[in-house]
């Protein structure tokens, strides 16, 4: 989870609690308040009708105690009121039937028992018993709009809030989601990348000391680059040197002793059998020296260029497997000796590959040069690997290493049955010549 989804996870349950405990709270609280209200109401009203009715009482007049209840009867939260003499008698009533006979709150209702006593007799003396029940139906209707009222205001609270949220969590977590993005396209290869950096807070100079690690980081790899490609091309001498010395030093001195024994053999008839299986022996040494000097340093790469090259390697392949191939070069420039070799290793190490693991009947290889840049792609119709290749692969890792040396980039396609094609882009500085080599 993405740290503006936890940020908004977080604010939202905090808000969500906060509306909850409001929710509970504010109802409950405005219904003790509403029946502390209700209470002294029907105390009061208790009270009031008492003193009202007392007469009327006092004297046993009915009619009277009738019209005394009816301000009491007319309101319009009274839900009973019940008069009785001290026996138990009904004086007067209305919905006598709603009564409980309780005190307080009980169910819907809010009950006083008033005693109506006589005066004379210092209140000793009961006249009447006094019952009237206050109804909370409109408490409750009012409790229940206040739950409703607060609900909607929590939720649209609740909407704002998240909303808020999204919009600060975003604005806060764009640079971070900015250098995160920089990151991934460095660790691509893009280190020319850089993220804005325009902030004073934190956030800015995460950004400015991101900048400039990746500063540092393109600069180390162009000193690694370079320093790389040196020693590439040291190696490519390196090699041109001991090619040079093993075919014409050692090829010189086996020349040298095959010829020693021939005179040998001249001189002495009897060994002329044995001698020659020695100078035959000498024959194959001489060819394994110049296939070693030809692998060290291929002389045609030098002598006669890239093309000639990958049509002296793909002729190997044939006769060796019997695997048809296929060459074509279109607009071959005069390259450097460091893009020639790479082109050629590349196609050696990609051959390779081929021959070791692809169980291929046929191998394309075509080299172009367009717009600056030398494309290279060798085409298989072999078994083909899955997707992605195997990262740890030495043949296709030493691929990249050469083309990345040269600011180049390698793409891989393949497919399990369909084989697989690798192309290989280098840049080039150099001028051209089109022209067009097909080899079966």
């Amino acid at each position: 989870m993405s740290f503006r989804a936890r940020l908004t996870l977080t604010m939202g349950v905090l808000i969500l609690l906060m509306a909850s405990a409001l929710f509970l709270y504010l109802p409950r609280k405005l219904e003790e308040e509403a029946i502390a209200l209700i209470s002294h109401k029907a105390e009061t009203l208790a009270q009031l009708t008492a003193f009202t009715i007392h007469p009327s009482i006092y004297f046993q007049d009915r009619a009277a105690l009738e019209e005394a209840l009816s301000g009491t009867r007319g309101d319009k939260d009274v839900a009973y009121v019940i008069v009785t003499d001290p026996a138990g008698k009904t004086l007067a009533s209305m919905h006598p039937e709603r009564a409980t006979g309780g005190r307080g709150v009980s169910r819907d209702l809010y009950e006083v028992v008033m005693p109506i006593r006589d005066d004379s007799t210092n209140g000793r003396h009961e006249l009447a018993r006094l019952q009237i029940g206050i109804s909370l139906a409109r408490l409750h209707r009012e409790i229940a709009h206040a739950r409703l009222t607060i609900a909607l205001l929590g939720m649209s609270i609740l909407a704002a809030a998240l909303t808020a949220v999204l919009l600060i969590g975003n604005l806060l977590t764009r640079p971070l989601r900015e250098v995160a993005a920089g990151a991934q396209r460095i660790a691509a290869g893009e280190l020319t990348h850089r993220v804005p950096a325009g902030r004073a807070d934190e956030i800015g100079q995460l950004a400015a000391a991101f900048n400039h690690m990746a500063a540092k980081i393109a600069e180390r790899d162009a000193s690694l680059r370079q320093l790389s490609k040196r020693l590439l091309s040291i190696q490519e001498q390196e090699r041109v040197r001991i090619a040079r010395e093993v075919h014409d030093e050692l090829g010189q001195a086996l020349t040298a002793m095959k010829i020693e024994l021939r005179q040998l053999g001249q001189r002495r008839r009897e060994l002329q059998e044995p001698l020659g299986a020695i100078a035959h022996r000498i024959d194959g040494i001489v060819d394994l020296v110049r296939r070693i000097a030809a692998d060290l340093r291929p002389s045609i790469l030098d002598d006669l260029g890239i093309t000639a090259a990958l049509e002296q390697q793909l002729r190997r392949l044939r006769e060796s497997t019997g695997i048809v191939t296929t060459l074509t070069v279109s607009g071959e420039p005069e390259i450097d000796m460091l893009t020639g070799v790479t082109l050629y290793r590349i196609t050696q190490e990609a051959l390779a590959n081929v021959v070791r693991h692809a169980e291929a009947t046929a191998v394309e290889v075509s080299l172009a040069m367009n717009g600056g840049t030398a494309v290279l792609i060798i085409k298989d119709n072999g078994c083909g690997m899955p997707q992605p290749a195997h990262p740890q692969s030495l043949g296709l890792l030493g691929i990249r290493e050469r083309a990345e040396l040269l600011g180049g980039s390698v793409a891989i396609s393949s497919r399990p049955g369909d084989g697989t094609t690798i192309t290989v882009t280098l840049l080039l500085t150099t001028t051209e010549t089109d022209h067009a080599h097909p080899l079966h």
